[in-house]
């Protein structure tokens, strides 16, 4: 299994990939992870466009992504990661993560190995402090391998999503992914240049 960051030439394997991933949520005893209608097993067009649109920008302008992908010895997509920017412009030290594996490879330690990849990405970038995410709260698989690689639970969303005549919570998480004295030494580095700014 290697990872690998994914290209554009990549994606139509991913969205085929990405729906086996729909086609098991919250069927049998998997639990829902994601939160769309069970009923749903092709990836919607608009989240394929944001992805598409997502090579089109640097890391760190507003609407970039970044994408990696599991492969098997075959090429064959196994898992999958990614990171996207908040759209609040005030919130560029935090990204989003996404990620999946499938069902042939999880509780066998690649979940981590891919979270493990994107971390040091985020630690070897000097914009990003923070990795954020959202997990439906009765996912708990997701839930704990978050928690052994040191995400916080900082808070609940009850009641979030109606699925399927349902209620279902969703729980935030976040991750420092640099020291304290790293997000010190950033922080003073804005400070000074917004107030040059200001005197310039």
């Amino acid at each position: 299994m290697k990872i690998v960051e994914a290209a554009k030439s990549d994606l139509d394997a991913f969205f085929s990939y990405l729906d086996g991933q729909l086609s098991e949520n919250g069927q049998g005893e998997t639990p829902l992870f994601l939160p769309m209608s069970r009923e749903i097993e092709a990836v919607p067009e608009p989240a394929k466009a944001k992805f598409v649109q997502g090579f089109s920008y640097q890391c760190g302008d507003a609407g970039w992504r970044k994408l990696w992908l599991a492969k098997d010895e075959s090429g064959k997509i196994k898992g999958h990661i990614d990171l996207r920017h908040h759209s609040d412009g005030n919130r560029l030290h935090r990204v989003l993560l996404g990620m999946g594996v499938d069902s042939t490879c999880r509780k066998q330690g690649l979940g981590t190995i891919l979270l493990e990849y994107v971390l040091a990405f985020c630690q070897e970038h000097e914009a990003i402090d923070w990795l954020d995410l959202t997990v439906l709260s009765d996912n708990l698989p997701a839930k704990n391998l978050y928690l052994k690689t040191g995400f916080n639970i900082v808070g609940e969303f009850k009641d979030q999503y109606r699925i399927d005549g349902q209620s279902v919570s969703e729980t935030a998480m976040a991750k420092a992914v640099k020291t304290t004295d790293r997000m010190l030494r950033s922080l003073t580095s804005v400070v000074v240049s917004d107030t040059r700014g200001l005197l310039s």
